[in-house]
């Protein structure tokens, strides 16, 4: 009996720390995404589609008195996530007819969840007031236009427009210019297919544009874009 006992407990000892070993915790692989805590001015990572792009302000500005810029254009972006989200550092890579990669700079303050962040080439022209970053030699096409947001570990966050269609929507007709906003599609809101977004709907720009180009220049920059009257979405803001 002793002999079984000292043969078995050697076997059951190797048993357990096999057993001990199968319950330790994994380690994360390298590809996982490591998100991070936001921290005063430390960039965020993300999780793709918690940050939208969700105007674009390509057509540039007209002032009141029809003075058209074609160079005075904008980005904003909408956090759809539940946490803040801070843009530090992200990079917005334009195609079309310009191929640039452009960094956002420092922010200290995140983007709240539901809250907007526009990014404007100048701060002197129609959006300036409104921006949260001004990025001097931003453009953006005016036949073509792809942007796609990457977080700053370069993953892929979200992308609006196309290089295979004309810039879906929004314009200059010598008399204003319109924004492309878009649209609150229940299914298959993705940004690179027109159905998803429409032409600024106002009579006049949104309180947010400056004063001096209120009159000619339609765009809503850092605020629900305008009611989209097609009958395929939700216009506005469900908030």
């Amino acid at each position: 009996m002793n002999k079984i006992v000292q043969k078995t407990y050697p076997l059951l000892l190797m048993l357990g720390l096999a057993l001990a070993g199968c319950n330790e915790a994994p380690e994360m692989p390298e590809t996982t995404p490591q998100y991070r805590s936001v921290e005063e001015g430390e960039p965020s990572s993300g999780e793709r589609g918690s940050i939208m792009i969700t105007e674009l302000g390509w057509a540039g500005s007209m002032s009141n008195e029809g003075v058209w810029d074609p160079d005075d254009v904008f980005i904003e972006l909408q956090n759809r996530s539940s946490r803040p989200v801070n843009v530090s550092n992200w990079r917005l890579i334009v195609e079309g007819d310009f191929v640039k990669t452009h960094r956002i700079p420092t922010v200290t303050e995140p983007i709240p969840p539901s809250g907007f962040f526009v990014i404007a080439a100048k701060s002197d022209g129609a959006f300036g007031d409104r921006a949260d970053v001004v990025i001097p030699k931003l453009e953006l096409g005016k036949t073509y236009v792809l942007v796609e947001l990457r977080d700053n570990d370069r993953r892929l966050q979200e992308s609006a427009g196309s290089l295979r269609q004309r810039v879906f929507s929004g314009g200059y007709d010598t008399y204003s210019t319109r924004s492309m906003e878009r649209v609150q599609l229940i299914f298959g809101n993705q940004g690179n297919i027109s159905r998803s977004w429409h032409a600024n709907g106002e009579v006049q720009g949104f309180e947010t544009v400056n004063e001096a180009f209120r009159e000619r220049t339609f765009a809503t920059p850092g605020v629900a874009n305008s009611a989209d009257y097609s009958g395929s979405s939700w216009g506005g803001n469900f908030d």
